[in-house]
């Protein structure tokens, strides 16, 4: 078992992550599987106001086969699940653990390709309804684009549409082109400030000082929230990580790799005991540890691809 001050510093770690999810206020927290789902546990420990139901499960750890393309497809299928356009764009974060970088890198490069990917079929859909043939397709796309971008440019938007309504455009291509350039632009200024995700690295003190300059890239474009914590006590400890993926094992060598579904959950002793040490730590009372949100981490394979669930 960890020391005193480890212990301590691994629960302040937690207790500041809470507050800045408290002050940023997502509407989703994304929790990679394995590494983050002690995180969300103890921040119900020691936040009396955590909100598990804003918690969702991705698969990313990088023995899962063909990860990066699962991290991409899972988040993709998220974001047309949780957005409604043009009324609801959520405010995304995550929660990570941070050695080197290397792992919050690669997960900020699949969710941007995803994120990128959906702007892009919001954007398709947009201007081929704009430019279709008929007129109240043309308009729906109108005030889809004046809800979207906040009300910020009404006015043109309402000269524009009064335009359509009276064909001005069959005998006016000029003002049709420069129309139709400002449409785009507004809906690509738009989206650009939409779905932005970030995250909270809890960074162990391992390799502080020497993270990877794409990892520190990060912190200075505060996509990254720094939460130092002398040692993860949670890492690679196989008595630690309850959530257990479905295996597929090489015939070549023998080694094991993961498929993204959840075979199952096993909650050891040891992880019920680190749990109540924090408890007794925080001043919380015994009888409310157990681990949380175990149905939510199996229904972490509701947005994997078909192809992925088989």
């Amino acid at each position: 078992m960890a020391n005193k001050k480890q212990i301590i510093s691994y629960i302040d770690a937690m207790i500041k992550a809470s507050e800045i999810i408290k002050r940023e206020n997502p509407d989703y927290l994304i929790a990679p599987l394995m590494g983050s789902v002690p995180f969300v546990e103890v921040m119900n420990i020691v936040s009396n106001d955590f909100d598990n139901s804003r918690v969702f499960y991705l698969p990313s750890s990088s023995r899962i086969h063909n990860v990066n393309e699962i991290i991409r497809s899972w988040y993709f299928n998220f974001l047309k699940d949780k957005t409604t356009f043009p009324d609801f764009f959520p405010k995304i974060m995550g929660i990570d653990e941070v050695v080197s970088g290397h792992s919050v890198i690669r997960g900020f490069k699949e969710i941007d390709i995803a994120t990128n990917k959906f702007k892009k079929e919001i954007r398709q859909d947009l201007i081929e309804k704009l430019y279709s043939k008929k007129r109240s397709e043309s308009l729906k796309s109108l005030r889809k684009m004046d809800i979207a971008s906040d009300n910020k440019y009404s006015f043109k938007f309402s000269e524009i549409r009064n335009k359509i309504k009276k064909s001005a455009y069959i005998n006016d291509k000029k003002s049709a082109k420069e129309d139709s350039d400002f449409f785009v632009g507004v809906l690509k200024e738009t989206l650009e400030n939409k779905l932005n995700y970030s995250t909270i690295g809890i960074e162990d003190s391992k390799k502080e000082g020497n993270r990877d300059l794409k990892y520190e890239e990060l912190k200075k474009q505060k996509r990254v929230f720094q939460v130092k914590v002398d040692n993860i006590l949670t890492m690679d400890n196989i008595h630690y990580c309850t959530p257990r993926f479905k295996e597929i094992r090489s015939r070549k060598n023998n080694y094991v790799r993961f498929l993204p579904q959840i075979k199952d959950i096993l909650i050891t002793e040891e992880y019920l005991d680190f749990l109540t040490t924090l408890a007794k730590y925080s001043g919380k009372r015994l009888s409310e540890v157990f681990p949380v949100n175990i149905k939510r981490v199996f229904d972490s394979s509701k947005y994997l691809d078909k192809i992925s669930k088989e």
